[in-house]
Formats: C-alpha cells, sequence, structure tokens
C-alpha cells in the first residue's frame, strides 16, 4: 500500500503543506494547504499551536510520513576539504575543520555535511545550524504529534527534485527567494557545490539584490572552488517572486531563467480542483520535501546529536539490558539450584547404597557384590523356594502355610497329636495319634470340607497295643490350583 508523506514548509509567516502518495509510479498530490499564521486573542496563547489547529482541520495529517524542513537563515554554509572519504572519518574530523571557520562553539550548533567530489581529499558541503534556533524549531516540531525521520534544510530539497530532470544542463544557478530571505545555490556537475544564504528587508529591491549577489557569490567560486564554472541558466523559485522579478532577472543576466514549477517539470499527478488552487511558488519547496522522502535522497539531516534518531533498541536499550541482567540472574539462579539439588541427591544415592552394602554384607557375608538388589532379590526366591512343598508337582502354598490350613481345620475338642508330615507336590501323607476312630472320621470329613483340598483318604487306623490311642495315617490331596 502506497505511503502517504507530508511535506511541511514552515516560513515566519505562513506554513505551507503537502500530501503526496507515494509509491513505484508517479507520485499524486492528494491534497495541499498555505495556512497563514493565527495571531492569539490572549498573550498565553501560542501562535504556532493556533496555527497547527487550524492545519488540522484543512488536511489530514495524521497517519503520514512527515518531512519537515529547518530555515535557512540561521545555518552556515562552509565548502570545505577533507583527506578522507570515508564518512565515518569525516564525520570525527568535521568538528575541528570547522573550527577555526566558525564565530560562536562548535557545541552551540547541529553539524552535517554534503559530499561534492568524494575522492582523497574529498570536497563536501558543511552546513551548522545553531543550537538553540534548532531546540525551538524541534519543540514546535514535537506538537506535530509525529517525529520525521530526517530533518533536512529548506530549499535544498527542492534542488535535488530539479537533478531529477533530465533536460536541464549540469550547471545552473537555483534562487528560493522568500519575502525577506533568498537562498542562492550553485549546481555543478548535477550535484549541489556551494550554497549561500542572504537577507533583505521587505521594502528593498529584490531583483538588484539578487543580480549583485549572484554577481559576488560567482565571483568568489570562480576564484576560490572552481574557474571553470559558466551556467547559463538561472531556476527560481519562492513566495515573493512575481512577473516584475522575472523581468527584471531576464532582462539584466545573461542566463535563461525558469521557474521550478515541479508539478509540471516532474509530471507529478494531479487533480484538476487541485491544481487550481496550486501556486508553485508557494508550494514547490514543501512539496519537494515529500517527493525527496520518497526518493530516500536527504542531502543534509540535522537529526545529529542530540537530535539522532533514537532507534528501537536504543529507545529501549535500559530497558534490553535490565532484562538481559535478570535473566542472566534468572539463569544463574536455576543452574545453581540444580547444582546444589543434584549435590543432595548425589549425597542420598551415597548413603542409601552404603546401607544397602552394609545389609548386604549382613545378610550374605562373604558374597561379592556386583547388583546388590538384583543379588538380594535371586536369594530370596531362593529362600522362598525352600519353603514350598516340594515334587514335581509343587504347589504354590509353602510348606508352614499347609500345616497352618490343617490346623485351623481340625476341631480344637478333639485330641489329636501329628507324629509324620510328609509333603510331595500336592501330595500331603499326615501321621498321627488321637483318641478314637470317631476322632479320624471327624478329622478326614473337616478336611475334605476345606475349598484348597480336593480329597482326604484313610490309609490306615489301627488302636496302639499300649493305650487307647488310635494310630492313624492320612493322605491329603491338595488342588492343582493352590
Amino acid at each position: 500500500m502506497p505511503d502517504k508523506v507530508l511535506g511541511l514548509d514552515i516560513q515566519k509567516e505562513k506554513v505551507n503543506a503537502v500530501i503526496i502518495k507515494a509509491g513505484f509510479r508517479n507520485p499524486q498530490v492528494i491534497t495541499h494547504a498555505s495556512i497563514s499564521m493565527q495571531v492569539p486573542d490572549e498573550e498565553d496563547q501560542d501562535a504556532w499551536l493556533l496555527t497547527l489547529e487550524e492545519l488540522k482541520k484543512t488536511i489530514p495529517i495524521s497517519g503520514t510520513i512527515p518531512v519537515v524542513a529547518f530555515p535557512a537563515e540561521t545555518v552556515s554554509f562552509r565548502n570545505i576539504v577533507v583527506p578522507f572519504k570515508d564518512p565515518k572519518k569525516i564525520r570525527q574530523v568535521l568538528p575541528f575543520e570547522l573550527e577555526p571557520l566558525m564565530i560562536h562553539p562548535l557545541d552551540q550548533g547541529v553539524i552535517d555535511f554534503h559530499v561534492i567530489e568524494k575522492g582523497d581529499p574529498t570536497r563536501l558541503i558543511a552546513c551548522i545550524a545553531d543550537m538553540q534556533n534548532m531546540l525551538l524549531f524541534w519543540e514546535q516540531v514535537k506538537q506535530l504529534d509525529f517525529e520525521p525521520e530526517f530533518v533536512p534544510v529548506e530549499s535544498v530539497c527542492t534542488v535535488l527534485c530539479l537533478l531529477e530532470d533530465t533536460n536541464l544542463p549540469d550547471q545552473f544557478v537555483f534562487i528560493d527567494c522568500q519575502k525577506t530571505k533568498s537562498i542562492i545555490i550553485f549546481v555543478d556537475k548535477r550535484n549541489i557545490a556551494f550554497i549561500r544564504r542572504i537577507q533583505y528587508s521587505e521594502s528593498s529591491d529584490t531583483a538588484k539584490i539578487l543580480m549583485r549577489s549572484i554577481y559576488h557569490t560567482r565571483v568568489y567560486y570562480l576564484e576560490n572552488l572552481d574557474d571553470l564554472y559558466h551556467p547559463d541558466l538561472l531556476v527560481i523559485t519562492g513566495e515573493r517572486l512575481d512577473e516584475t522579478i522575472l523581468e527584471q532577472l531576464s532582462d539584466d543576466m545573461e542566463m535563461t531563467v525558469q521557474e521550478t514549477d515541479l508539478i509540471n517539470r516532474m509530471s507529478i499527478k494531479i487533480d484538476k480542483e487541485s491544481l487550481e488552487n496550486w501556486q508553485p511558488r508557494v508550494m514547490d519547496n514543501a512539496l519537494a520535501m515529500a517527493l525527496i522522502q520518497n526518493k530516500g535522497n536527504t542531502c543534509f539531516n540535522l537529526r545529529q546529536g542530540t537530535f539522532a534518531i533514537k532507534r528501537r533498541w536504543q529507545e529501549y536499550k535500559n530497558e534490553i539490558v535490565n532484562t538481559v541482567l535478570w535473566c542472566i540472574v534468572l539463569a544463574l539462579a536455576f543452574c545453581s539450584s540444580m547444582f546444589i539439588d543434584n549435590k543432595i541427591l548425589e549425597r542420598k544415592n551415597q548413603s542409601l547404597t552404603n546401607a544397602v552394602k552394609q545389609i548386604f554384607e549382613q545378610a550374605l557375608p562373604g558374597v561379592p557384590i556386583s547388583d546388590p538388589v538384583k543379588q538380594m532379590k535371586e536369594k530370596i526366591e531362593v529362600l522362598k523356594s525352600s519353603f514350598m512343598v516340594p515334587g514335581n508337582n509343587q504347589s504354590n502354598l509353602p510348606v508352614i502355610d499347609t500345616m497352618n490350613l490343617i490346623s485351623k481345620i481340625i476341631p480344637q475338642n478333639i485330641d489329636v497329636r501329628f507324629t509324620k508330615f510328609v509333603a510331595e507336590g500336592t501330595n500331603i501323607h499326615i501321621t498321627g495319634e488321637t483318641d478314637a476312630f470317631n476322632s479320624v472320621d471327624i478329622i478326614k470329613n473337616k478336611l475334605e470340607s476345606a475349598q484348597q483340598i480336593k480329597s482326604v483318604a484313610v490309609t490306615s487306623s489301627t488302636k496302639q497295643r499300649r493305650g487307647n490311642n488310635i494310630k492313624f495315617k492320612l493322605k491329603v490331596i491338595f488342588s492343582e490350583d493352590q
């Protein structure tokens, strides 16, 4: 989706604004306005805020990409030569190169540069904006509720747009003629080569001042910078420009005079209604700012030093650093906790290992330890099997449990004593003595009634020679699933 770009040209008496739709094809002017500075009704009112409110009512500036130019009357320009072509090195040495040329200390200004010819050495134009004026200007900009990505110097954007016109020669002079000031820019080899600002009173003869200034500037340029500069074209714009000035300049100068008229020169799309109210001399500078944003060509950018763009990571630098530090602290705490827990578990494991080893040595003295748990399980299985009923058909019921079951089944009022107990698989042979034959039958019947016992047979029952006791033998067969 194309971006909407706002070019804002702030003058002492007017604010000129142009909004364009920027895309891959030719840009289109959406709307424009020229608002006179509002006169406050009360002493505590701000003229700029009143003007801004009027501007917002006239055109929809919210949601646009802004470009706001810094006024040139408080900017100093110097042509210098440095022995570097690396922009970083140039920016480092630039303050030292400019210090002998400036009246005010360099820390009271904002510095940027435009390269004329890159090489060893590099020719460039340095610009220095007054810090106090920049602060006042930035306070105005902040009240727009948006922040421009770069702040060019007024009139320079218009020249950059003119350089896109292939019909213009490689050398020409540009003038931005305002009510009390003018900006003269020399273009050489299709590049901005020299910038001069002049000021005058509103009642002065502007045409004569411009012709005299161009002459003196050209003489200086030929003697000090380039003696091959011979332009034959003057391109001019500005609110003060009128037909009288155009005629005087055309008649008295050897150069051809043209107006900028960017709409026609650059084939900018604009609807008929907007075109009817379009004043090229007033709106061209604002239009040029919006166009330069779309082309990505900035030339001078006064967003330097204190006013430099804060990228997202710089804007939240402290928060990011604090977050990283807290993450490191938490990671260290987590690692420390894991290390301590691991040490505690190692100690518990060692303590349990020693306890198992001690129990193993007590239970199985002299047995080498390889896998104590497995060895103990195997030993327990061996011990358990020793208590099971022997035989080919081994019972799942231990011997002691078998004897306990038989004892519980026999009634307590029967006098009986077992003298022999032979177990083999599911067959149990019992020999014993009782007081009567009837008791033998009772014992047999009680055992047969047990769920675990499959059958009971009395293999013998005889009266002893001495005494009245009856000696008997029983064959008890347990169920296989028991």
